[in-house]
């Protein structure tokens, strides 16, 4: 395959719109033009940028797929393994790279480079996981577009259209969409809302009216969608003040955490109304979680127009028990934009089932009277057709035959439009059979991706899960110690050895996180404390014992993974991306690195040996600049 220009270099005139071919970087100076051109900030709109294994020509991710579902909104290239990708790296800032095998949209603009969480990097080993990279990929590049404004008339291949219809179902990040002419129509999540789920948007069943276009047949209803206007009138409408209402949780600080009753309603609240003691607010709640918090009457806020009102919330009055009434909808007839809070802890939290709605009876096709027509399968033309020399005379049409070579040659004429027909016929038989074929092969795709995504999701829905109910936990427990009278503090230590005490607080910090329920299948394993680790507790660990001893134990649980604040990673020999990982030469033993705090001033970090039987060795506490073991 040659290689495709995709667009023109830094600074000048480039296309008016992505490429709608897969880009090819086959050679040094290509790496280094499209380096150069995802940095320049004058770039209109996002790349996706796949590379391929080492030992394989072509990457797990199928970037005609992505293509297909971003086209007219990004472009997508592959970088080939060797010369090219190497190239590519040098030219790139660190940790912003892609080589072997993995894959990451980089969006409009340069904000990515200073903040790479922005532009994440997905990686596949596999088919199945280049199926889950290729789902990633898409919606990192739809959010972008939408982020950049590329949404709109100029940049779509063909010319939209204002059209209304019916959702038949929600299927992943897209809704099915029956519009008024009987066609079929899509709604990707990534191009309404990207922070609120489709299903938390549209229901089956509800109308819907938007700008259709007719090459993607994307349906983009983002002109239904309230602002933040029309979102805080319906807050206040909806919520009285003193009602317990559902809230997520959008940023956490310290000592602040902003709650958004929908997704431009966002609501500060400080640490004196979040929670009853002291406690750093980073310990108590996720980005992301649902929690019950209660209204307060809303603040006059002064403005040109005569100024409006803003909602105001409290959470540290709540009993994690109390009936919270439902979020609003931000569509009418559609479902709550947010679930229900955190269920209490003591309460099971079985994983929900989830169901794919049926379309309405009155949306499902029904057969015709006539014949239909085969449609060849997807890359594949339809079988040539043999054309008649002459076409077959009409029952209807009068032949003079009045001499007897006139009739042999009807009949001759008869014969060979007999054979022709024929000749359809068999034709049409067997690219029957190949539908056939292709449909079954198509079925099973579908069903092995639909099983891959319902095990992420879940397993996905396990994890927030895990982290909300142990936070929820934690607040309860700190709602609790406060309206209890004051007691002694205990003492600061118990032991003489320095090792016996941090054994004793690590199995207290393991007793207080995990459950009664999970002490089974979360025991306490065996771990080795190192030479060095009991004088880094007391240096640079000295007044975050607590931190580090509920960090260790989720090491040892194997929990840490989990905890996307630790920022858990293979410690390196070096600061560059490209740098080996430490290895203990005596026995193998794998050195990680685990943060204690984030964005502070020579923030802690705890070094730990990952032994080859699976085992632990405490190494040291540190600080944000000693990348030792």
């Amino acid at each position: 395959m040659t290689s495709t220009r995709t667009a023109s270099a830094p600074g000048r005139t480039g296309p008016a719109r992505p490429p709608a071919t897969v880009g090819q970087v086959r050679t040094t100076v290509q790496a280094e033009e499209l380096a150069a051109r995802l940095q320049h900030p004058d770039r209109t709109w996002p790349v996706v940028v796949v590379s391929t294994p080492q030992d394989r020509g072509r990457p797990f991710v199928d970037a005609d797929r992505v293509l297909d579902d971003v086209q007219g909104l990004a472009e997508v290239v592959v970088i080939h393994a060797g010369d090219p990708s190497w190239a590519f790296s040098h030219g790139m800032p660190d940790a912003t790279q892609v080589y072997g095998g993995a894959s990451r949209v980089y969006p409009v603009g340069v904000g990515w480079v200073h903040d790479v969480a922005r532009s994440p990097l997905w990686i596949a080993y596999d088919a199945a996981e280049g199926t889950r990279v290729h789902d990633r990929l898409v919606q990192d590049a739809l959010t972008a577009a939408t982020r950049a404004g590329l949404v709109t008339v100029s940049l779509l291949p063909t010319a939209p259209a204002a059209t209304s219809g019916t959702v038949l179902g929600l299927v992943g990040t897209r809704a099915l969409v029956q519009t008024a002419d009987g066609a079929t129509a899509q709604v990707a999540q990534e191009l309404t809302l990207p922070v609120v789920p489709i299903d938390r948007l549209l229901a089956p069943g509800m109308a819907v009216h938007g700008v259709l276009d007719a090459g993607t047949r994307r349906l983009d209803v983002r002109g239904m969608l309230p602002d933040p206007v029309a979102q805080t009138s319906r807050v206040l409408a909806a919520y009285p003040a003193g009602a317990v209402v559902p809230a997520q949780v959008h940023r956490v600080e310290a000592d602040e955490v902003t709650l958004a009753l929908a997704p431009a309603v966002a609501v500060r609240v400080h640490r004196e109304h979040a929670s009853r003691g002291d406690d750093d607010l980073r310990d108590l709640f996720t980005v992301g979680e649902v929690v019950a918090a209660r209204m307060q009457p809303p603040r006059p806020v002064p403005g040109p127009a005569g100024g409006h009102r803003q909602p105001a919330l409290r959470l540290d009055d709540v009993d994690d028990t109390a009936g919270v009434l439902p979020a609003i909808s931000l569509l009418d007839g559609g479902p709550p934009w947010l679930p229900a809070p955190t269920v209490p802890p003591d309460e099971d939290l079985g994983p929900e089932p989830t169901t794919v709605p049926e379309p309405p009876p009155a949306a499902r096709p029904t057969p015709g009277p006539g014949p239909r027509r085969a449609v060849p399968p997807p890359g594949r033309s339809p079988a040539p057709v043999p054309a008649a020399s002459t076409s077959c005379p009409d029952d209807s049409t009068e032949v003079d035959a009045s001499s007897p070579g006139e009739r042999k040659a009807l009949v001759r004429q008869l014969e060979r439009s007999v054979h022709e027909y024929r000749a359809r016929a068999h034709l049409a038989e067997r690219e029957n059979v190949e539908l056939r074929a292709a449909v079954r092969t198509l079925e099973v795709e579908v069903a092995g991706l639909r099983d891959l995504a319902r095990e992420q999701r879940d397993h996905l829905d396990r994890m927030h899960r895990d982290a909300e109910r142990y936070k929820a936990r934690i607040r309860s427990a700190r709602k609790q110690r406060a309206g209890e009278p004051a007691t002694a503090a205990a003492p600061d230590r118990l032991f003489t050895d320095p090792e016996d005490q941090l054994r004793h607080d690590v199995y207290r910090a393991w007793a207080e996180l995990i459950g009664p329920d999970e002490k089974v299948d979360y025991p306490l394993p065996d771990y080795d404390v190192g030479p060095r680790f009991c004088d880094s507790l007391a240096g640079p660990g000295r007044g975050f014992e607590d931190r580090v001893h509920r960090a260790i134990v989720m090491v040892l649980t194997g929990r840490a993974h989990d905890v996307a604040g630790y920022e858990l990673h293979r410690l390196r020999r070096g600061d560059g991306g490209s740098d080996p990982n430490r290895v203990r030469e005596s026995d193998g033993a794998q050195a990680m690195r685990l943060s204690l705090q984030v964005s502070a001033p020579q923030a802690r970090r705890l070094h730990y040996w990952q032994l080859p039987g699976g085992g632990v060795e405490l190494s040291r506490v540190v600080l944000h600049d000693d990348v030792a073991p």
